[in-house]
């Protein structure tokens, strides 16, 4: 990465290490930054009991609940996107995703009853949003809405936009992996998976206002009965998602977006997943359980594989 860091905040937030780099003096854009995700964080957090998705979590078919703005932009974008993935993305899979998290750590498979159980819970199309009245409601008890898996993006987002209206013009955003870049044209690396954290396998170049986005299953797993384990669950099987891919990238302009369809994309296979790609003008690497490298064709040129 070029450039001089003249200021930096690094800080917790939305449950990752988030770093605001400002290649020029800054501290007040800074600040501010921070406060609106912070601020985010406090909105959307579903572990987090006086959050206003906890909120609506609670009231599930019971009553609507009123939210901010961002809430509801969020929730509204999220209901699109799973309408795009034909619910491959899909907010209300919370219970699903916490059955596979605890049978990592308790390191035994949930009973197919259980899986059964809470397959009855998901479904986007059970969120009940109105605009006028600005609130959300969950059609049915037990169901429960997690933004985890686009909230990054959309923070970043945000920022991008604040830190422009500051007047910053080189600057880079990393919340967790979700990278938007400002100014001139930089290489930033792609974590090679099952490796420690910040072992790159490849370097990509990424231009001004670009965002870059990662998913893969080597996040959170583990090996139970001699089967991988992880924490991205297909919602049209109940399972870990089984689509031959173990790491997704996706280069494009809004990360939010990025965000939502690099989990569907994981879900969907890298096959399936490309023809909406490139409907969405996005550009994507994928790594296969064969460590088979696939680069759409835009990306063959801005991408370098890191000799061992």
């Amino acid at each position: 990465m070029t450039g001089t860091i003249q200021t930096q905040k690094i800080f917790f937030a939305m449950g990752t290490v988030n770093t605001i780099t400002v290649f020029e003096e800054t501290d007040e854009a800074l600040s501010a930054a921070k406060d609106c995700v912070k601020e985010l964080d406090r909105k959307l957090s579903a572990y987090s009991h006086d959050s206003e998705i906890s909120a609506v979590n609670k009231m599930a078919g019971i009553s609507p609940v009123a939210i901010s703005k961002d809430t509801f932009s969020l929730i509204k974008h999220s209901v699109m996107y799973s309408q795009l993935t034909d619910g491959c993305f899909d907010i209300t899979s919370r219970p699903l995703s916490q059955l596979w998290k605890d049978a990592m750590k308790c390191g035994e498979f949930p009973d197919s009853s259980d899986i059964s159980s809470v397959m009855k819970t998901i479904g986007y199309k059970d969120i009940i949003l109105d605009s006028a009245s600005r609130t959300v409601m969950l059609r049915q008890k037990g169901q429960q809405l997690d933004l985890g898996a686009v909230a990054k993006g959309y923070a970043a987002d945000k920022v991008r936009k604040l830190l422009l209206t500051y007047g910053v013009k080189n600057a880079m955003i990393n919340f967790g992996g979700t990278v938007i870049n400002i100014g001139q044209s930089r290489r930033i690396g792609i974590q090679k998976p099952f490796s420690p954290n910040g072992k790159t396998f490849a370097s990509l170049e990424v231009p001004d206002g670009k965002a870059v986005v990662s998913s893969g299953l080597y996040e959170q797993f583990r090996i139970i009965d001699g089967q991988l384990i992880h924490h991205i669950a297909d919602t049209r099987t109940g399972l870990p998602s089984n689509s031959g891919l173990i790491a997704v990238t996706l280069i494009g302009d809004c990360s939010e977006e990025l965000d939502a369809l690099a989990t569907a994309a994981f879900i969907m296979g890298a096959q399936q997943s490309m023809k909406l790609l490139k409907l969405r003008n996005i550009e994507a690497l994928f790594i296969t359980n064969k460590q088979e490298i696939y680069v759409t064709e835009k990306l063959r040129d801005e991408l370098s594989i890191v000799k061992e």
